[in-house]
């Protein structure tokens, strides 16, 4: 039998070399055995993870156990294949709707999915045949979010890479990613914060490289793709607008090792000439999203959505976030030296890349969707308030109570004994602090601003999310923060990674967070209840008729 055995395990061993899988060399070192596999390898097992936490619990949902947002998700991409305006707007969910309705398309034309549009829905009145497919369409939606999660990982993971230059770290950064609070719902769900946390982090992962590095002939560019990217972000979930803010001070402490040596941008002709070419990309894009910004800046008001009026109009903000960012960009030129002619010419990639995932609007347009994206602050009031009504008197004193309470639940949910939370990154965060607390004694600032910035704007966004009940799926705004964060103390700090406790203590916060994780998912599957929670939620599904089980408007 022990032959047997072997024999098995070699060809095991040799299918798995096949493919680039191995097992990370044996090692003293207490951090490096937290690492079983691989660089490869552990990316597939990471990703096999994810795929069979999926199946095991998400996959098999019946299509209105999380009715809130997949029933409207599914609805809007119905629509848009019936050649029907879509009807729901509040994030504005954008390009979530928009692949969902190509998704299925994709998947009718391969005779996968029977049902990729409103006119070929079944009536309400044939039960069976309508809650096939709603239940196909749904689960088609699922396997998308399952994409989309396990490409935001990988790329999350090879960019981090990049910028600790050490692959063991990163792919424990990735392992938190992929089992963090947020992502553990959102992979298996509909929601509009993941396809936005995927396009924003990776845009900020891409500047803090770029960021670190010496000046460059492609610097600019990286800087277009990135504003590119966190505008598509927007248009999926406009709380997004939070964390771009905070871009600016979060590149602040993230300067360049060393001067810059002279290059690319010292030569005045290879410069203006790329300076030119900057400057033409950006003007005729602007140009071709002129129509895009006049209407969204001056309309507050559609056939589908009235917003409500606020002391500062969306001119007056957006003109003061385009202020916020001229000073960021020329105090991070300042301070670190950057050549002018490579600052002016990223600015104007920046813009670039904005008007050009502006125009991305035009691929399916509405009204709509352009007004709330225009208009971030007014539409994200509407939900506060209706969670808070006191926030709609626009009393000082209310607000400020509102503040601090929301603060207050913050650092409770961090004590996690004090109040509860499905957050396993809750975990990582006690390590930050205590890392933190040993940078600052060993007065690594530079290590210490970069961390702060980071934690700070975790905190921060989170503060905010408190007017919406800080859910579980505004998890993923913030959460990668945090593993970019701790990611950064463990590769400055490598006396930790041969610490005593390293081991120990790495094994329960890799165990814990594994284990955390999977509440939610694992509740929602052994859930008790029917089709009913669909009741409330017709007002965004109107084109639908009501089921049998709910009484008629």
């Amino acid at each position: 039998m022990r032959p047997q055995i072997m024999t098995f395990r070699s060809i095991l061993s040799r299918a798995f070399a096949s493919i680039g899988v191995t097992r990370n060399p044996a090692s003293d070192q207490p951090f490096e055995r937290l690492i079983l596999l691989n660089w490869r390898g552990g990316l597939l097992a990471i990703c096999a993870g994810m795929l069979l936490s999926f199946l095991v619990a998400g996959f098999w949902y019946p299509y209105w156990r999380v009715a809130d947002m997949d029933f409207w998700i599914v609805y809007n991409a119905f629509l848009l294949n019936a050649h029907l305006p879509q009807e729901y707007f509040d994030h504005p969910g954008y390009l979530s709707i928009l692949f969902l309705s190509g998704w299925l398309r994709a998947l009718h034309w391969l005779g996968l999915v029977n049902v990729s549009s409103l006119t070929a829905l079944p009536p309400v009145g044939h039960m069976a045949d309508f809650t096939q497919a709603w239940t196909a369409a749904t689960r088609a939606g699922r396997m998308l979010s399952l994409i989309y999660a396990m490409i935001f990982v990988t790329t999350f993971t090879y960019l981090l890479r990049a910028l600790v230059r050490d692959w063991r770290i990163a792919a424990l950064g990735g392992l938190f990613l992929a089992f963090s609070g947020g992502m553990a719902m959102e992979m298996r769900i509909l929601r509009t914060e993941l396809l936005a946390s995927g396009l924003f982090f990776t845009a900020l992962l891409m500047l803090l490289i770029v960021a670190r590095r010496r000046s460059t002939s492609w610097r600019p560019a990286v800087v277009g793709l990135a504003s590119a990217l966190m505008t598509l972000a927007m248009l999926n979930k406009i709380q997004i607008i939070f964390l771009i803010c905070a871009v600016p001070v979060i590149l602040l402490p993230f300067g360049p090792a060393g001067a810059s040596a002279r290059g690319f941008w010292d030569a005045t002709g290879r410069g203006f000439a790329a300076l030119t070419a900057a400057a033409v990309l950006a003007a005729v894009s602007v140009y071709l999203a002129h129509d895009l910004l006049s209407f969204g800046l001056s309309t507050t008001s559609t056939s589908a959505l009235n917003l409500p009026t606020l002391a500062l109009s969306a001119k007056t903000y957006w003109a003061a976030i385009v202020i916020w960012f001229a000073l960021g960009v020329s105090a991070y030129c300042l301070i670190w030296k950057i050549p002018a002619l490579e600052a002016v010419a990223a600015a104007l990639a920046a813009l670039a890349g904005c008007m050009i995932g502006l125009l991305t609007l035009y691929a399916c347009y509405n009204p709509t969707d352009v007004m709330v994206v225009f208009h971030p602050f007014e539409q994200m009031f509407i939900w506060a308030a209706d969670s808070y009504p006191g926030l709609a008197k626009h009393s000082l004193g209310y607000d400020i109570r509102f503040v601090v309470d929301a603060m207050g639940h913050v650092v409770l949910r961090r004590t996690f004994f004090l109040e509860s939370s499905p957050r396993p990154a809750m975990f990582l965060e006690w390590f930050i602090i205590l890392a933190m607390v040993i940078a600052v004694r060993r007065r690594e600032w530079p290590l210490v601003l970069q961390v702060a910035v980071l934690m700070l704007t975790d905190w921060g966004v989170d503060t905010l999310g408190m007017s919406r009940g800080l859910k579980q799926e505004y998890f993923l705004l913030t959460d990668p923060l945090a593993i970019i964060a701790a990611a950064l103390l463990i590769a400055k700090l490598t006396d930790l990674q041969r610490h005593s406790w390293t081991y120990p203590v790495g094994v329960a916060l890799i165990g814990a967070h594994l284990v955390v994780s999977q509440a939610e998912p694992v509740k929602h599957a052994l859930k008790t209840g029917g089709p009913d929670v669909l009741c409330g939620l017709y007002q965004n599904a109107k084109r639908v008729e009501h089921l049998p089980v709910c009484k008629p408007p």
